[in-house]
């Protein structure tokens, strides 16, 4: 008779275990359920897009390499300017397995810039050396720009 006194103390501490559990794997996992709309808009206040120019969805997957039926919103700014390097891309995947490889392929496309600048234009080959890429659950930021830490603040407050 003892052992059903405890029998529905101990089940309500495996829920409350296993929820618990679930709750820290979801806080861990980053991302966010925001459309990039909305993530975009307080990190444009802090990102100079004066001399940018908005580009598609289709534009960014050429420059970078994506495969667009894995993404569900892409925020892309380049700068038109062929000497400047400054750039601002967030993209939000359907699926968080995704993340890595999109990330090598930012990271590829930074290398590759690196290598033009290099020899010929050392503050464009500064602010690619300073250039930020994080993840965060679905989510990927990157940005090289003159305040790109900040503009990256931003965006995990957006989040």
């Amino acid at each position: 008779m003892t052992k059903n006194k405890y029998l529905y103390p101990e089940i309500a501490c495996v829920v409350v275990l296993i929820i618990f559990i679930g709750l820290l794997f979801a806080a861990r996992s980053g991302g966010t359920q925001k459309r990039v709309k909305e993530i975009a808009a307080p990190v444009l206040k802090v990102m100079d897009i004066s001399e940018m120019k908005r580009k598609s969805a289709v534009e960014a997957a050429k420059v970078f390499g994506f495969e667009t039926e894995k993404e569900e919103g892409i925020l892309y700014y380049t700068n038109e300017n062929i000497m400047d390097c400054s750039e601002l891309l967030i993209v939000k995947l359907k699926d968080e397995k995704d993340t890595p490889a999109f990330k090598k392929l930012i990271e590829e496309q930074v290398e590759n810039q690196k290598n033009l600048f290099k020899n010929y234009a050392p503050e464009q080959y500064a602010l690619l050396q300073k250039s930020v890429i994080e993840v965060s659950g679905n989510t990927l930021f990157y940005c090289t720009a003159k305040n790109a830490d900040a503009v990256y603040t931003a965006f995990k407050k957006a989040l």
